[in-house]
């Protein structure tokens, strides 16, 4: 009835845990529903986030190798990063496929929140262009009645009362490879989840 392995999360930091300048991404709703799971939408739609995942102050404009989520849906399958970055990944491990993004202009580029428009770039969007895909594993496990793991990558997932949580999670041989390739704002802890 629980599943231990190493949860892999992207992090609005640099290491040290003091530099919170990094930029965040969101998903775009509109009223629509949001995409059940990853392989089961054409393309992730997403905007650059004007508000930080940490409080008030606007996220900055730095771009790490692995993006944080402003606002996370309920299906926590991967995480946002840069294509070369998925691609050596997808290499590397088992598990893990890509998903294209669709962007959409954050109406806060434009506008300041009073309603003016805004007379400066917005310091939230990133310094650099860069291409973006969202990396994710599609092998499920049910956190109620796991099976062992058949890819160094998967996503457990547990039936709530409010609905599906789910985790983006790896083997203890995949963590201590994607640590030891020391990555910048990626988290990979062991967590278990109890069923």
């Amino acid at each position: 009835m629980s599943i231990t392995a190493y949860k892999v999360e992207a992090v609005g930091h640099d290491r040290t845990g003091r530099d919170f300048g990094y930029v965040n991404i969101m998903y775009r709703y509109c009223g629509k529903q949001s995409c059940p799971r990853p392989d089961q939408c054409e393309k992730l739609e997403v905007m650059w986030a004007d508000e930080s995942v940490y409080g008030p102050p606007a996220p900055g404009s730095k771009v790490g190798d692995f993006i944080q989520t402003w606002l996370m849906g309920p299906w926590n399958c991967g995480v946002f990063t840069h294509r070369e970055i998925a691609q050596r990944l997808i290499d590397t491990f088992t598990g893990l496929k890509v998903k294209e993004l669709a962007w959409f202009e954050n109406p806060r580029e434009k506008t300041l929140k009073n309603g003016k428009p805004r007379v400066r770039r917005a310091k939230w969007l990133p310094e650099r262009e860069v291409d973006l895909v969202y990396l994710y594993a599609d092998h499920y496990l049910d956190a109620r009645n796991p099976t062992p793991a058949e890819t160094d990558f998967f996503t457990v997932t547990r039936l709530d009362a409010w609905g599906t949580s789910t985790w983006f999670m790896c083997t203890p041989e995949a963590a201590e490879n994607l640590i030891a390739m020391d990555f910048d704002n990626l988290a990979v802890k062991e967590t278990t989840i109890v069923g």
